[in-house]
């Protein structure tokens, strides 16, 4: 399952990343835009991997609008999946509650995820290369749990990758980014988790802009 909303800059670009490298291999259901809803979500998590983006807190994870879709309390099944959760702070409390409730593996963070944005391109975000800094790493360690690899090794891969980033940035921002979200990365679980392999698909042409939501038009 995906679940990616687009209702504002980060969630489009985040969202816009995973809907341009990771999208093409995965399975439904993926709930995309104002399909990224509670009820929804609750009703089909199948498969064996959840992969969503969304504003967050210790204890909560957002869908589009910000609707809350996953709390400690009340957690859909998430049982024998692999869990990666591409927003702020879920590590805390959110993704040991998952890990309780039967997920194998879990891939979060425990501070803010941070990363720079260019407006200019929010109808295409997968074009950013500023974004794609911190947000190619991601989508990398997305694919590598597609290619049927271990979740330690998609979450050691994002840290080196993040870290090289850092390494080579010249703008002290995106470098302060970079370095800022390799120390807040969190993996729980089975580090060894691993999913049924999907085909490498890749699309040499790029999916068609995203519509400007009616608020930020």
């Amino acid at each position: 399952m995906l679940a990616l909303p687009i209702h504002d800059l980060p969630t489009r670009s985040a969202s816009g990343a995973i809907i341009r490298y990771v999208l093409p291999r995965s399975e439904p259901p993926q709930l995309v835009g104002i399909l990224d809803r509670r009820i929804l979500f609750a009703t089909l998590t199948m498969g064996d991997v959840i992969v969503g983006v969304g504003h967050g807190s210790p204890s909560e994870f957002c869908g589009h609008n910000d609707e809350v879709i996953l709390n400690i309390s009340k957690i859909p099944n998430v049982r024998g999946k692999i869990v990666v959760l591409i927003s702020c702070e879920t590590a805390q409390q959110l993704g040991p509650a998952l890990i309780n409730a039967g997920a194998i593996s879990y891939i979060g963070f425990k501070d803010d995820l941070v990363w720079i944005v260019d407006a200019d391109l929010a109808s295409t975000p997968w074009s950013d290369k500023m974004a794609l800094t911190v947000m190619g790493p991601i989508t990398n360690c997305l694919n590598i749990i597609l290619d049927g690899k271990t979740a330690g090794e998609a979450y050691s891969t994002m840290l080196k990758e993040l870290s090289a980033n850092a390494e080579v940035e010249e703008d002290e921002l995106i470098k302060s980014c970079l370095e800022f979200n390799q120390r807040n990365a969190v993996l729980l679980g089975d580090s060894g988790a691993k999913i049924t392999p999907r085909p490498r698909i890749i699309f040499p042409i790029p999916p068609p802009p995203l519509l400007i939501p009616i608020s930020q038009a």
